[in-house]
């Protein structure tokens, strides 16, 4: 059915495709409004909760209703069988790419060879990236979980550190702002005790779909309006909110293609997607 396009149940929850529905919460706007008042930030919660989808979208109204520039840097992409100085220079020329810079950051790093990488890290944020860009910058730096097994990423977290509490004495530095997306507590980010913990930035806790917030969900069953409420409540007592549960229970449900549900058709449903094992 056309209708199950708006679900999504693969890959990053509610990115879905072009007619896929994306579900906005409180932490939406409150992440908007932090961003546009370029506060440190990080977001961390469990996997297929909708991370990403949040940031992909917080950038969009970032650029188009704020005229801040947003840029998503995904960790993963720089793997962990690296060296240092491989995974910061991939770091950097990634900010590069994405912002267009015409600073040759290869030949900046390699210039600087001589300084620690996490001063490396902080004149380039302050020399090259603030100097060559005058609007407000946010970063959300998603996956940081990958630097847990790393053990050279406490340079980044320091430096991000330090430039957020530079504020005071260079206000130019007020510009620039990073989202920390994934799993990880703050604790976990430095390791090394003799350093300062990364102990700054508001928390955006990401929640399960509310009732009200999930109503575009049963849209999809297309149903009368009471009966779609009905299917959600039964829909929502299994899945607590969870965004992937439910979009995955209500993906099962339209392919049905059933006109009318009882609670007893759903716990059914439920039974055979979640509970059945499945032989190939």
């Amino acid at each position: 059915m056309a209708s199950s396009s708006i679900y999504t149940v693969g890959g990053a929850v509610q990115a879905g495709g072009r007619n896929a529905v994306y579900i906005s919460r409180r932490a939406d706007q409150e992440l908007f409004d932090l961003c546009r008042q370029s506060v440190f930030c990080y977001v961390l919660t469990p996997r297929q909760m909708g991370k990403t989808s949040l940031i992909v979208r917080i950038a969009e109204r970032l650029a188009q209703e704020a005229g801040i520039i947003a840029i998503n840097i995904d960790l993963q992409e720089f793997g962990i069988l690296v060296t240092a100085e491989q995974w910061y220079l991939g770091l950097l020329t990634k900010l590069e790419d994405e912002l267009d810079l015409d600073t040759d950051v290869l030949a900046w790093w390699q210039e600087r060879s001589e300084l620690g990488v996490t001063q490396r890290l902080n004149q380039f944020f302050q020399e090259v990236l603030l100097t060559e860009i005058e609007e407000p910058i946010v970063i959300f730096v998603d996956e940081i979980d990958t630097t847990l097994s790393l053990d050279f990423t406490d340079d980044l977290y320091s430096a991000i550190r330090f430039l957020y509490l530079s504020r005071s004495l260079k206000p130019e530095l007020r510009r620039l702002s990073f989202v920390l997306v994934g799993v990880a507590t703050p604790s976990d980010l430095i390791r090394d005790p003799k350093r300062t913990p990364f102990n700054i930035g508001e928390r955006v806790d990401l929640t399960d779909f509310t009732f009200e917030e999930a109503l575009p969900l049963a849209d999809g069953l297309e149903l009368e309006a009471e009966q779609r409420q009905q299917v959600l409540e039964w829909v929502l007592r299994w899945t607590g909110g969870h965004p992937y549960l439910t979009q995955r229970l209500f993906q099962a449900l339209i392919e049905q293609e059933r006109q009318d549900w009882s609670k007893e058709a759903v716990n059914q449903v439920v039974e055979r997607t979640f509970f059945t094992c499945q032989h190939h």
